[in-house]
């Protein structure tokens, strides 16, 4: 079994789908890991356990041979931004508030 350092913004679920193929073994890092919350922020100085066999091989092949990590967590900013400027206060017509 093997370890593997999280990238800035990157969740359970991104880590899941570059070690594995898919997120459906989310389930299985959480157990190797000894954590079973899934709402857990990942530190970049933690390292997690990896060592199953991968679900989709073809997807774990895509991500590293293009050296791809996903990282769709949201950034401290990007939450910021979305408690204190959201709403229709904030929307522009056509843009993101359409009118059919």
């Amino acid at each position: 079994m093997g370890t593997i350092k999280p990238q800035e913004n990157q969740n359970i679920f991104d880590i899941s789908l570059q070690e594995y193929g898919s997120i459906e073994k989310v389930f299985d890092l959480l157990e190797d890991n000894e954590k079973f919350n899934i709402t857990d922020d990942l530190s970049v100085y933690e390292d997690l356990k990896i060592g199953r066999e991968a679900f989709k091989k073809d997807i774990v092949e895509y991500y590293s041979s293009r050296n791809l990590k996903p990282a769709t967590a949201l950034t401290e900013e990007e939450e910021y931004l979305m408690d204190n400027f959201s709403g229709i206060d904030y929307m522009i017509i056509e843009d993101d508030f359409i009118i059919y």
